[in-house]
Formats: structure tokens, C-alpha cells, sequence
């Protein structure tokens, strides 16, 4: 399977820790773009991978200025019409692309966190109503986009995790490769994705 993340770290440290999680929890040799990368919607459809993952970031979208660096990668959101995960940031450009407002919390939530599942759904299939997974984050998107589904709530954001109603797109905005023997739930997320792909 052709696995193509896209990197919305400032810090390269923070992008290859990205990479290699994500690489442990997929079995996979993911491929990795940069945000800033030229013609970027252009690149990814030329590349045609099977799965597409939006990594996480510190940058702040809530800020117009941070969305104008951002808008070729929404607009890769709203364009290709291929199987793609959005983590953290990533779950938050999927709902800016959509026209949901990003909001500063006030506060940074972290560490591992109880997240309820609304209903079924196959990227949790195998999983509790409750899971326990990695939070970092200090923005969160305000409402459900038009055109998607609400998959999970917790105590701190009330949008946890969205599926489109028609596309393989899904948000999480927890971090599901930063899973570990004693919080697995997050890296049977991911693969339940790749199994949900493989079957399309």
C-alpha cells in the first residue's frame, strides 16, 4: 500500500518522529511532503497514493495569516477524491476546507484521554465505546462541517473525530500513532483505516 504523508511540522525533528510512528503503526515505508511543497495538489495526484495522512502541527489556524500559508493543503482537501486521514492540525484543515471555525481552547489539553465513540463506525471496529488515546493540542474545530458525520466526543473537544458522508475522509483529533503496548487503541485506529481502504 502507497502511503504519502503530508508534514505540517515547523521543526524536522517533529516531522520524522511523525514519519516513523506513523511507519510503526501502519507496517509500513511511508512517503513524506512538506506543507510548503510547490503546486502540492498537483504533486499528490501525480504521486497517487492509496492513503493520504495530514500530520499534526503547532502552527495555530485560527489565525488568518497561518490559513494562508495552509490554503493549498485545504484545497487539497476539498479536490483529490482520494482515501485521506487528518490528524491533530491535520483534522482541523479538513474542517477549516469544509467551513468549520477553528477555536483556541485557552488551554493546551495533553497526555492520554478518554474519547467516546458516537455510534459504529468501521475505523473502530474491534474497539470499546470508550478508548484511551494521545491528546496535544490547544485548537479545536467548533461545530461538525457540512457534509460529515460525528464519530467521537470527549470532555475537552466535542468534535473528537469526523467521517465524511460519501468520501474515504476521515479527522482525528486525537493522535492515533502515538500509541504505545499500554494505549493500542490509536494504532488499531490507523490500521482499521488502511483495512477500511483495502476494501474500497
Amino acid at each position: 500500500m502507497k502511503i504519502l504523508v503530508i508534514n505540517n511540522y515547523k521543526e524536522p525533528e517533529k516531522a520524522i518522529q511523525a514519519l516513523h510512528n506513523i511507519a510503526l503503526c501502519t507496517g509500513q515505508h511511508p512517503e513524506m511532503l512538506d506543507y510548503k511543497t510547490a503546486r502540492l495538489v498537483e504533486v499528490v495526484l501525480q504521486k497517487d497514493p492509496d492513503v493520504t495522512i495530514l500530520t499534526g502541527s503547532n502552527f495555530m489556524l485560527s489565525k488568518p495569516d497561518t490559513r494562508m500559508v495552509f490554503q493549498s493543503e485545504m484545497d487539497l482537501v476539498r479536490k483529490i477524491d482520494l482515501p485521506l486521514l487528518g490528524i491533530c492540525f491535520g483534522h482541523q484543515l479538513i474542517g477549516a476546507a469544509y467551513g468549520s471555525e477553528v477555536v483556541d481552547l485557552g488551554h493546551n489539553v495533553r497526555e492520554f484521554k478518554e474519547v467516546k465513540l458516537l455510534g459504529k463506525d468501521p475505523l473502530f471496529e474491534g474497539l470499546p465505546g470508550s478508548i484511551r488515546v494521545s491528546e496535544s493540542h490547544r485548537q479545536a474545530i467548533s461545530r461538525v462541517p457540512e457534509g460529515f458525520r460525528h464519530l467521537a466526543e470527549s470532555a475537552t473537544s466535542r468534535v473528537e473525530a469526523i467521517a465524511h458522508q460519501t468520501r474515504p475522509v476521515y479527522g482525528l483529533q486525537f493522535h492515533p500513532e502515538r500509541s504505545d503496548d499500554k494505549h493500542p487503541h490509536g494504532r488499531m485506529i490507523i490500521q482499521n483505516f488502511l483495512k477500511l481502504v483495502a476494501k474500497s
